[in-house]
């Protein structure tokens, strides 16, 4: 019935249909924010709200609620081969002030002044600078070497707030543009401002990237494939005005139901979304165009008149169109079901773009068609055909049939045998969730992580924060460093800490070879102003939290681990800290038998690594518990549409399999390809890859299937199997090639995840489309007709009758003496 309402719109109300997308079109464009406006970024923010980093963040921020330092800026100034000068020393501090006045936290020094102009000030996102003159401080920021000295600007904003772009470029403008420093003196950038500032970058030079070659790679497709301008014309108009409502309708919700719109709402949109859904809909909206387009023609060809044509081709290859997009829309919705704030918003959003692309291909384009008429084809003409004739059938598919039906027990069974060592390593594959390896090689913020590991060690670059609550007491009443002390030397003994910094050391250090600091003293120096002040480390803010006040009860305390905090290792470090903390906690008495003053304390960790730990073990949770729930929806739809439980059980098991294939090439692949840099592939490209290739996979097999049932019924099990591969085969493979394409995009970015990820989907979508469509589901279809017999003979050597037709078919046709 719907089939029939829409046939009947297309054929009567084809104006009005493209008036009415015109309209939404520029009406949602004027009235929604840009998707930038609304875009969001991070990957830390979006844990579960249990997550134990974001617990131990969110008491660091109760305690203390003046500190507004989000993330650090930090120059490196070294050299390799002997230590700093003085020459080079007074640079790196004119660096700093220049710095300071680029914030307006400090005078700008004579010699830096000019470099500050008025419109690069920072004000109020710069919270201070720490140098070699900074109180208390100074003694930390020179390596043990003395080959080193780092200049560290603290500033409010996050690890991936935009401003980080702006704030990297003006600090290597700083540099570049100022004194020349010493002959010999290296100079470099890193810490959370800098690389979130990096990976930020990364994703919109991604986000360009992929969106102009996809655009290239499509157009440049469908004019090999068709050589007529209006038949490239009708996907891309599709496209485009389906993007813009898509972009629009999002960007507007996510406006007006955002996480601050109300209580029940919490729409995010990401910028990296934004890749996912060009891809996606240039690839899937592109194919079902071309599905379209291909049942137009024949519909042309039978007999139908150019008034009624499109309206007819939508009726007949509605179903498959519909099936083929639930898939994926069913797929990318499951996501919404992930603890992992990302994975729950991107999929929904990227599933809703989508059903506004597949509404555009079953009304637009219809539309479009209606309107253009038979003209689409030009220059070539489209003749009708003699009744039950086939239309210039392929030699290559006819071929590939008569293969596939001789012999297809062997070629699954030899096709299994050189698939197994891929699924295999493909089951096993590792993933890493290293930020820094991300980023391409020559990285600003990865050359100067590398100055400050071979200096100051791999932990100094993002230390881990312990928060500790004590449950009764005040660590502002004299004498309460010694507790501080206590809880220091443990972390300090333990083998994976290198340093230890808190208001028993603020700038570190063996605390078995330093005396005890005085409070007095440490009172003085926090009246004087000392940036590592007792306010520093203990809490001074009123009120409680879980029914316990916060003033004296917390102090933190900084842990610089012995490893790269961004690696597997230091993530495994994690669970060991927390161990021995409940330990040290659980203890009633300490040594010489006196009662410890931590006994029953709360300890929670803060930082990057905790934070990555976390992520890691939230990402794997939903990993599970997304493939369960795609397989369950992707089924469920397969299971509607063609109602043979076992097709659709065979159907499954070919994208599983697939997948695995793809994902164990594509390990294998990178780990060539980067060597001992490569850890194993980004954390998100498994997920992603899985959700889109099992959806996007069955696209093709649910049309080849919808079709070969259809002509199994009309003209026996063999034959109407021959005819369906026939007839379907080069326009599934012009859609696979053209999907493959606009993944392939994505891999032009500079995001090594993206990369890993865009060549994965195009590899995954290729053997989809080549081997799995082409070979392995005849192949059933074949084994099932010679079990369940036939109503007509297996295809003879001899094509079909024929008429020449001009319309070219999606692979090059043969010469008459070659068929």
């Amino acid at each position: 019935m719907l089939a029939n309402v829409l046939r009947n719109l297309v054929n009567r109300h084809w104006l009005w249909l493209l008036l009415a997308w015109g309209g939404a079109a520029a009406g949602l464009h004027f009235i929604s924010p840009a998707w930038d406006d609304v875009a969001l970024d991070g990957d830390l923010v979006y844990l579960p709200s249990k997550a134990p980093s974001l617990a131990g963040d969110q008491l660091l921020r109760d305690a203390f609620p003046n500190t507004r330092t989000n993330s650090t800026a930090v120059l490196v100034f070294s050299r390799a081969d002997k230590k700093l000068s003085v020459e080079d020393r007074q640079y790196a501090l004119d660096t700093a002030r220049a710095i300071e006045s680029l914030g307006g936290v400090g005078p700008p020094p004579d010699e830096l002044e000019a470099s500050a102009s008025a419109d690069e000030l920072w004000f109020d996102r710069l919270v201070d600078v720490w140098h070699e003159k900074t109180d208390l401080v100074s003694g930390m920021l020179a390596s043990p070497d003395g080959k080193a000295l780092l200049v560290i600007a603290r500033l409010e904003t996050g690890l991936m707030a935009i401003e980080n772009i702006g704030i990297r470029d003006q600090l290597l403008k700083l540099i570049e543009e100022g004194p020349h420093p010493p002959e010999g003196l290296a100079v470099g950038l890193t810490g959370s401002t800098i690389i979130g500032g990096d990976v930020r970058s990364a994703v919109l030079e991604s986000l360009e990237a992929t969106h102009t070659t996809t655009i290239l790679l499509v157009l440049l497709c469908l004019v090999v494939i068709y050589r007529a301008p209006l038949l490239v014309l009708v996907p891309l108009a599709t496209i485009g005005i389906s993007m813009s409502v898509a972009y629009d309708l999002i960007a507007l919700l996510a406006y007006h139901f955002g996480p601050d719109s109300f209580s029940w709402s919490g729409l995010r949109v990401f910028t990296t979304t934004k890749i996912f859904v060009v891809v996606i809909l240039f690839g899937a909206g592109t194919d079902y165009c071309l599905f379209l387009i291909a049942r137009y023609k024949e519909v042309l060809q039978q007999g139908a008149t150019p008034k009624e044509a499109s309206g007819l081709a939508l009726s007949q290859v509605g179903s498959a169109l519909a099936g083929s997009a639930l898939t994926t829309i069913l797929g990318l919705a499951t996501m919404a079901f992930a603890e992992y704030g990302k994975f729950s918003s991107s999929g929904p959003v990227i599933a809703v773009c989508l059903s506004v692309a597949l509404l555009a291909c079953i009304t637009f384009a219809p539309a479009l068609l209606r309107g253009i008429g038979p003209r689409v084809f030009w220059p070539f003409i489209t003749r009708t055909t003699h009744a039950g004739a086939d239309d210039r059938d392929p030699w290559l598919w006819v071929l590939v049939s008569r293969f596939v039906q001789r012999r297809p027990a062997t070629i699954l069974a030899v096709s299994a045998v050189l698939a197994a060592p891929l699924v295999i390593s493909g089951v096993k594959v590792d993933v890493t969730h290293d930020l820094l390896s991300e980023l391409p090689v020559g990285s600003v913020s990865v050359d100067g992580a590398e100055l400050v590991k071979k200096h100051f060690g791999e932990g100094w670059v993002a230390p881990v924060t312990v928060v500790a609550r004590l449950p009764e007491g005040d660590l502002h009443k004299e004498g309460a460093v010694w507790d501080v002390a206590r809880l220091h030397a443990m972390l300090y003994e333990l083998p994976e800490v290198a340093d230890v910094r808190s208001i028993y050391l603020p700038t570190g250090g063996d605390p078995r070879r330093q005396p005890i600091w005085d409070w007095n003293r440490m009172a003085e120096r926090a009246a004087a102003g000392s940036p590592i002040t007792v306010g520093t480390f203990v809490s001074e803010a009123p009120g409680e939290v879980d029914g316990e006040p916060l003033y004296g009860r917390v102090t933190q305390l900084s842990v610089v681990l012995a490893t790269d905090p961004f690696a597997e290792e230091a993530r495994s470090i994690i669970p060991t800290l927390e161990a021995k903390l409940a330990e040290f906690g659980a203890a009633e008495t300490i040594r010489g038998g006196k009662p410890n003053p931590w006994f029953g304390a709360d300890f929670r960790l803060a930082g990057v690594t905790p934070g990555m730990r976390d992520l890691e073990e939230v990402t794997n949770r939903d990993r599970v518990r997304i493939q369960v729930l795609t397989v369950a929806a992707v089924f469920g739809v397969l299971l509607v549409i063609l109602r043979r439980p076992a097709v659709c059980v065979y159907l499954l098991l070919t994208v599983l399999l697939s997948y695995w294939a793809t994902i164990g090439v594509t390990e294998a692949f990178f780990g060539w390809l980067y060597g001992d840099s490569y850890g194993g592939l980004d954390w998100k490209a498994p997920i992603f890859l899985f959700v889109i290739l099992i959806a996007v996979g069955q696209d093709y097999n649910i049309y080849l299937t919808t079709r070969v049932l259809e002509e199994q019924a009309q003209l026996g099990r063999r034959r109407g199997l021959h005819r369906a591969v026939v007839q379907t085969g080069g326009i599934i493979t012009s859609c696979g090639v053209i999907m493959a394409g606009t993944f392939v995009s994505m891999a032009t970015g500079t995001l090594r995840g993206m990369v890993e990820l865009g060549f994965a989907l195009a590899l995954g979508v290729l053997l989809d489309t080549f081997f799995v469509r082409t070979i392995v589901v005849p192949c059933y279809f074949a084994i099932e007709a010679r079990l369940r017999g036939s109503r007509s003979p297996e295809p003879t050597a001899e094509a079909p009758p024929q008429q020449e037709s001009a319309m070219p078919s999606p692979l090059p046709s043969p010469s008459p003496a070659a068929k």
